[in-house]
C-alpha cells in the first residue's frame, strides 16, 4: 500500500504512549497554529489513564493512589515551564473558579525541608536539614537551555566553603547573597588550633580563589581555566579541606555539616584534577561509579557513606537489580545532579505537589491538549511496531483496541471531579462503554481478549510515529528494531531498568503522636534497606473524601528499590512487599515513628481500616504497589550507560522519534524533567523535518 496524498498533505503524528515525554512531545507539537503545519496529533494509550509512572487515581473515599513518591526539584527548569505554560492557557481563574487548584502556584509550593538518617551501628538516628529558598522562578523562558558548565558549578562550590568557614570563624558574612544552608547549630567560636586556621591566610585565601574562579567563569565561553589556576584549585582545596577534617569531624555538632564540607570539596578538587574545569563535560568520568570517583579524589570514607551520599543514591533508585549491596550511579551524572540540586535549584530545593500528580500534571495536560484539538484513543494496547529494515522506516503500528465506546459516545471523557478537582477514577468510566473490559488494562499481563485489533499504516494513517513508551517495553513491542539496529539492541541491553516498591499509609495518629521530633511536611531518605525513603504527605488528606469521623490524622509514602525475585508474577512481587513493610514497620520504623512501636513490634491498630481488620491484616486497607510491570520500572543511569542512550530525533528510522527518560535528553536520569526535555528534543526534531514523513518517500508497507 502506497501513500497517494500527495507531497502537498500535512503529516499526521501518533504518539503511542501518554506518559509525560509523550504529552510533552504533543504539547509543543500543538504550539499555536500548529494545523498549519500538521494534519493531526493522536495520542494512544493502553487503559483509561494518562501519566505512565506518575499517573495517580482516586481509590476508596477519593484517597490518592500514586505509583510511587513524586517531588519536583527546584531545577526542572523544562517542566515547570511546561506546567506554566499549562495552567495559564487553561486559566482556570476565569473558566473553572471553583477548582481547588487554579493556578501553578496554587497547585505546587516551596518545600525546604529535607531529612537524612544516619546510622551508628545497628542504630538509626535522623536529622532536617532546611535549604533556604531564594527568589528565582523555576520555568523561566530559556532556563532549560542554559548548561551548568563545571565553572559555574565550582563558583558555587568555592562559595559554599567560604560561608561555611565564616560561619565556624564566626566572620561576618560577605553582603552578596550566598548559598545558605541551614543544619546543625555551628560554632561561632572555635578552640585556638582552629582559630588561627580560620582567621588567617586560608579564608583570604579562599575568598581570592572564589574571585580568581568567579571572573573566569564570567569572560568564559567554551575554553575554562587554565593549568596553573586549575592547580591552585586542586592543592588549596586539599589542604584545606585535610586540616578542617581533623578539627570539625571531632565536633559531633558539626560532624553532619563536614559530610556535605567533604562532598563538596571533593566534587570542586576531583573537577579540577580530572580536567573538568578546562571546558570538558560531565560525560567525561561517566565511566566510572560517583562513589568510586569520590574515592579517587580523596573523599573521607564516611563521607563515601554519609546520609547525603547515601540519599543521593536512594533517590535515583541506583542499586543494580535492587540490591543494596551493588550501589552504581554514573560519576558525571551524579556530579552534575548533585551540583544542580544544591546550587541550581530556583525558589526551593523541592517543590511538593498539593494533591496527586495525575490532578496536578496530567489532568491539566489532557484537558489544555484537548482544548488545543490533539486527539486522545484510549483503550488501545500497543503490541507491535512493523519495520522495514532496507527503507529505514516504520510501517505499522498494531494495536488492540481494549474497549469501545457506548453507542452515541463521540469520545471518551475520562476525567471525575472529586474534592473540587478533576481526577483520574481508579477503573474505566464504564457508563461510557460498551461493556465493562475488566481485569487490569495497563498492565502488561492483561490477559483479556479486547474487542479487535486496529493496525495503523504508513502513508494512510500516520506519518510520523513517536514511540513513547517506557523503556521496558521496548523490546516487548519494537523487537523488529533491536534486530534492525544494533544501536537499539545495544541501547537496552545496556540502560538497565530496576523494580521498586511503594506503600501509601494511612494513619489514625498525627505525625507527633507518633513520636516524629522533627519538622513536620518533610522527606526523608538514606533510611532502612528496603523502604529507604519516606514522606510526610499529610497534607493531602484535605483533597480526599473521608467519611465523618473516620478521616486519617496523617499520611505516609514510602518506597524504595524492589530486590529482583524469581520471576516477574505481579500477584507474587505483591506479597513480597508485603512481606517486606511488615519487616520495616516491625523492625525499622520505630526509628521515626518510636510510639508506633510496642513491645511485640509495630501498632497495627494505627493503621485506618474500615473492615475492623486486626493485626498485619490491616495493611489490605492500605495502597501498596510492586512496580515490576515492564512499563513502571525505573530507568537507572549506570556508568557507563549514557553513551548507549538514543537522542529523540536520531533513531535511525525516517519516520520515528523516541520520547521518554531513558533516551539522550541532556539530562540521563529517570525523572520527570528528564522526559520533559525528551519530550521537547522529539518534537524539535519532527518541526525541524530531521524526522521525515512517509508522505514525501511514498514507501511501501512491508509484507
Amino acid at each position: 500500500m502506497s501513500s497517494s496524498r500527495g507531497d502537498a498533505a500535512l503529516p499526521r503524528v501518533v504518539v503511542l504512549g501518554g506518559g509525560m515525554a509523550g504529552l510533552v512531545t504533543a504539547w509543543e507539537l500543538s504550539r499555536g497554529d500548529w494545523r498549519s503545519r500538521l494534519e493531526s496529533i493522536t495520542v494512544y494509550q493502553r487503559g483509561w489513564r494518562l501519566g505512565g509512572k506518575g499517573a495517580s487515581s482516586r481509590g476508596l473515599h477519593g484517597r490518592i493512589e500514586e505509583h510511587g513518591l513524586h517531588v519536583l526539584l527546584g531545577y526542572y527548569d523544562a517542566t515547570f515551564r511546561v506546567l506554566r505554560e499549562v495552567y495559564a492557557e487553561l486559566d482556570r481563574e476565569a473558566t473553572d473558579p471553583g477548582c481547588a487548584l487554579r493556578t501553578w502556584r496554587e497547585a505546587l509550593v516551596p518545600a525546604a525541608e529535607v531529612g537524612l538518617a544516619d546510622r551508628d551501628g545497628t542504630s538509626w538516628s535522623h536529622f532536617v536539614t532546611r535549604f533556604s529558598g531564594n527568589d528565582r522562578v523555576p520555568g523561566e523562558p530559556g532556563a532549560e537551555d542554559r548548561p551548568l558548565r563545571p565553572l559555574d558549578v565550582a563558583v558555587r562550590a568555592l562559595r559554599l566553603l567560604a560561608d561555611f568557614q565564616r560561619a565556624v570563624a564566626g566572620t561576618a558574612p560577605p553582603a552578596r547573597p550566598q548559598v545558605r544552608l541551614s543544619t546543625s547549630p555551628v560554632r561561632r567560636a572555635g578552640p585556638a588550633d582552629l582559630g588561627g586556621l580560620l582567621r588567617g591566610g586560608a579564608l583570604t585565601a579562599l575568598a581570592a580563589l572564589v574571585e580568581v574562579v568567579e571572573q573566569a567563569a564570567r569572560v568564559t565561553t567554551t575554553a575554562g581555566l587554565d593549568a596553573t589556576t586549575t592547580g591552585r584549585v586542586a592543592a588549596l582545596v586539599e589542604t584545606w579541606r585535610r586540616v578542617l577534617h581533623g578539627v570539625v569531624y571531632a565536633d559531633p555538632a558539626l560532624r553532619r555539616t563536614w559530610h556535605l564540607v567533604d562532598l563538596v570539596s571533593t566534587n570542586l578538587r576531583g573537577m579540577a584534577v580530572d580536567g573538568l574545569l578546562s571546558g570538558r563535560g560531565y560525560d567525561r568520568i561517566d565511566h566510572l561509579d560517583y562513589r568510586e570517583w569520590l574515592a579517587r579524589h580523596g573523599a573521607a570514607p564516611e563521607t563515601l557513606d554519609s546520609p547525603i551520599v547515601r540519599g543521593m543514591y536512594d533517590l535515583v533508585f541506583a542499586y543494580e537489580e535492587g540490591d543494596r549491596s551493588r550501589p552504581r550511579f554514573a560519576a558525571g551524572l551524579g556530579l552534575e545532579l548533585s551540583s544542580r540540586m544544591l546550587f541550581d535549584y530556583k525558589g526551593s530545593i523541592f517543590w511538593r505537589m498539593q494533591a496527586g500528580m495525575g490532578e496536578v500534571v496530567f489532568a491539566p495536560l489532557h484537558q489544555a491538549l484537548s482544548r488545543r484539538g490533539v486527539q486522545f484513543e484510549f483503550f488501545h494496547r500497543l503490541d507491535r511496531l512493523r519495520v522495514s529494515p532496507t527503507d529505514r522506516a516504520v510501517v505499522a503500528v498494531e494495536l488492540t483496541r481494549q474497549a469501545d465506546l457506548a453507542p452515541g459516545v463521540p469520545r471518551y471523557e475520562p476525567l471525575r471531579r472529586v474534592a473540587d478537582l478533576p481526577c483520574w477514577p481508579d477503573h474505566p468510566l464504564v457508563d461510557q462503554l460498551a461493556a465493562d473490559p475488566g481485569g487490569d488494562l495497563e498492565a502488561h499481563w492483561w490477559e483479556g481478549l479486547g474487542t479487535g485489533t486496529r493496525t495503523l499504516m504508513a502513508g494512510a494513517d500516520f506519518d510520523v510515529a513517536v514511540l513513547a513508551v517506557s523503556l521496558g517495553m521496548v523490546p516487548l513491542v519494537a523487537s523488529e528494531l533491536l534486530d534492525a539496529d544494533p544501536a537499539w539492541r545495544r541501547m537496552v541491553d545496556e540502560v538497565r531498568t530496576v523494580a521498586t516498591q511503594s506503600a501509601q499509609l494511612w494513619l489514625t495518629a498525627d505525625e507527633a503522636s507518633l513520636g516524629w521530633n522533627g519538622a513536620p511536611g518533610v522527606t526523608l531518605s538514606g533510611f532502612g534497606d528496603s523502604f529507604d525513603t519516606w514522606a510526610s504527605m499529610s497534607h493531602l488528606l484535605a483533597t480526599e473524601r473521608w467519611p465523618d469521623g473516620s478521616a486519617p490524622r496523617s499520611l505516609a509514602y514510602l518506597c524504595g528499590a524492589m530486590p529482583a525475585g524469581p520471576d516477574d508474577d505481579p500477584a507474587a512481587a505483591t506479597d513480597r512487599v508485603r512481606t517486606n513493610l511488615e519487616r520495616f514497620l516491625d523492625h525499622e520504623v520505630a526509628a521515626l515513628w518510636p510510639r508506633a512501636v510496642g513491645a511485640q513490634g509495630f501498632r497495627w491498630g494505627v493503621l485506618v481500616d474500615g473492615a475492623a481488620r486486626r493485626g498485619p491484616d490491616r495493611l489490605d486497607g492500605q495502597y501498596l504497589r510492586a512496580n515490576v510491570d515492564p512499563s513502571d520500572r525505573y530507568v537507572q543511569s549506570l556508568p557507563g550507560s549514557g553513551r548507549h542512550r538514543l537522542a529523540p530525533g536520531r533513531t535511525g528510522f525516517t519516520n520515528l522519534a523516541v520520547a521518554g527518560d531513558w533516551t539522550a535528553s541532556g539530562l540521563p536520569a529517570g525523572c520527570l524533567e528528564s522526559a520533559t526535555r525528551s519530550g521537547v528534543l522529539a518534537a524539535n526534531a519532527i518541526l525541524s523535518g530531521t524526522v521525515a514523513g512517509l508522505a514525501a518517500l511514498d514507501l511501501a508497507a512491508a509484507p
